[in-house]
């Protein structure tokens, strides 16, 4: 398979397809460090594979120039209305038209349910990962099975994502975030995910990959102190032309109160409409949101 955003592709059975996509956001390289782990030690075990598993890059361009995207975030424009757009509309529409051209055509052939995706990203806050289910039942499993933060509900927030639309396809879809976009602890987690995954869907056995359990504890080390189970509350969305500063010393799952001080847009002061868990405070110049707030998911009791 000949394309330019196929990084590396392994594994001769059909029966399932898994897709790891990395640095659909240009400035976020930790997770082609992890992908490139987890290529080498693959290249090893080429008999081992249950299924096809393919490696692909995002945004080229950005990638490139080490920002978050070009003209429009990528990650914003996965929508069926904008696989006729020509260049004019920006180059990343591009982008998206080729990654779904190799996505639905080259690799699920439109069997969506058969195809896997783990979508993995960075962020500009200090710490705490987390990931986000696509809002499908395999999606959700496969998101509980890492032992970290899952978020209800913000995958449906955001509409045009990869996340949403191969999840909304009937995809086993998941994005991961792994840490803070320039530690190399962020490619370490992010690599545990893309072995966990693998495993907990059937592409590879524990007998031929005995390291992978250590990898899950990793991650369950990194998030024990942290909320399991979380929904979305609030999304405090950015047009092009807000100027948004955010107040310095927030990190994710950090708890704030209603009307707290949070933020600067276009010389006003923003406040938090809720209470909650801020998640993704944006501390980059480019990005589609300031924050998000989250809370814990209150489970249900059984009455007797």
């Amino acid at each position: 398979m000949n394309d330019k955003h196929l990084l590396f592709s392994i594994g001769n059975k059909e029966n399932k397809k898994f897709i790891v996509l990395v640095g659909i956001h240009g400035n976020e390289k930790q997770g082609i460090v992890a992908a490139q782990r987890v290529i080498e030690k693959l290249k090893n075990h080429p008999d081992k594979i249950n299924g096809k598993i393919y490696f692909l890059l995002g945004n080229l361009r950005a990638l490139e120039r080490n920002e978050r995207f070009v003209d429009v975030d990528l990650n914003r424009i996965f929508h069926d209305s904008n696989l006729t757009k020509n260049g004019e509309h920006g180059y990343d529409y591009k982008e998206f038209q080729e990654i779904h051209r190799l996505i639905s055509e080259k690799i699920c052939q439109h069997h969506y349910e058969n195809c896997v995706l783990l979508d993995l990203h960075t962020f500009s806050a200090d710490s705490g990962i987390f990931c986000i289910p696509a809002n499908n039942e395999k999606s959700f499993k496969l998101a509980q099975n890492f032992g970290v933060p899952f978020i209800e509900k913000l995958a449906s927030s955001l509409p045009e994502t990869a996340l949403h639309y191969y999840g909304e396809k009937g995809m086993t879809s998941v994005v991961f975030e792994g840490g803070q976009h320039d530690d190399p602890k962020s490619a370490e987690l992010i690599e545990a995910a893309i072995w966990v995954a693998l495993k907990y869907e059937g592409l590879i056995d524990s007998e031929d990959f005995p390291f992978v359990s250590e990898m899950h504890q990793k991650l369950l080390k990194a998030s024990e102190n942290l909320p399991h189970h979380l929904e979305l509350i609030y999304r405090h969305k950015l047009e092009d032309y807000h100027r948004f500063k955010m107040k310095e010393g927030y990190q994710n799952f950090k708890t704030i109160g209603k009307e707290e001080v949070l933020a600067s847009q276009n010389g006003q002061t923003i406040t938090s409409p809720v209470e909650g868990l801020i998640l993704m405070p944006l501390y980059q110049e480019k990005g589609s949101d300031g924050f998000f707030i989250v809370r814990k998911k209150k489970q249900k009791t059984n009455k007797s």
